[in-house]
């Protein structure tokens, strides 16, 4: 193997590495406020949608499964961060919104993660982030099925 393609499986191992301790980091972060991950990035869709979004438009937005973004939704739905609400376009289909509550604690999550970045951003610069966030954004594309 080539010292590139090699350097290429450290790097995927270490993001992987990196992916678990932030989300285990999100999680501890973030965990009295009602939110794991997974229903803050949902809250997210909808909150960047500014209006309620069915199931698969907010799977579509994050590219999930159906089926995952169903359950986060009930999860949410269950913890009383958001409620359903009958969707006029389609009668099956019902739209997920953010009640207030949700909406409360989803700003103060994001706050939390605010303050989390600014300490890890200590000591690095704006370029060195910079170049690895275009670096794992072009290996993911490379990463991504080939269209047929």
């Amino acid at each position: 193997m080539n010292p590139s393609a090699d350097a290429v499986l450290r790097l995927v191992e270490a993001v992987a590495a990196a992916g678990d301790r932030f989300a285990e980091a999100e999680d501890r972060i973030i965990a009295d406020t009602g939110f794991t991950g997974a229903r803050l990035r949902v809250a997210g869709v909808l909150e960047a949608a500014g209006q309620g979004r069915t199931v698969p438009q907010a799977a579509r937005s994050l590219g999930l499964s159906r089926q995952a973004v169903q359950r986060v939704a009930d999860d949410l739905v269950d913890c009383g961060l958001a409620l359903w609400r009958d969707n006029p376009d389609h009668s099956r289909a019902r739209l997920l919104e953010l009640t207030a509550a949700g909406r409360a604690a989803y700003g103060d999550a994001l706050r939390r993660k605010g303050l989390w970045a600014q300490a890890m951003a200590e000591g690095l610069t704006p370029a060195w982030l910079s170049v690895a966030t275009e670096l794992l954004a072009l290996m993911t594309r490379r990463a991504a099925p080939k269209k047929r």
